[in-house]
């Protein structure tokens, strides 16, 4: 259980990481516009929460 949380943070956090270097020429903070910002935003803090919670799935 914690390894496939531990895998869907990643993958999270590697489709921020692909959304980011695919549309950093599209605006000037590097991070992309509108939805694409939104979207970025959305999946890093889901990567980073499933990443926490894969913590507590060890602990406990």
């Amino acid at each position: 259980m914690s390894l496939a949380v531990i895998l869907l943070a990643l993958g999270c956090l590697v489709a921020a990481t692909f959304l980011w270097q695919r549309n950093k020429t599209a605006g000037i903070d590097g991070a992309g516009r509108g939805w694409t910002r939104v979207a970025i935003t959305v999946l890093v803090l889901a990567g980073v929460m499933l990443a926490l919670a894969s913590q507590t799935i060890f602990r406990g």
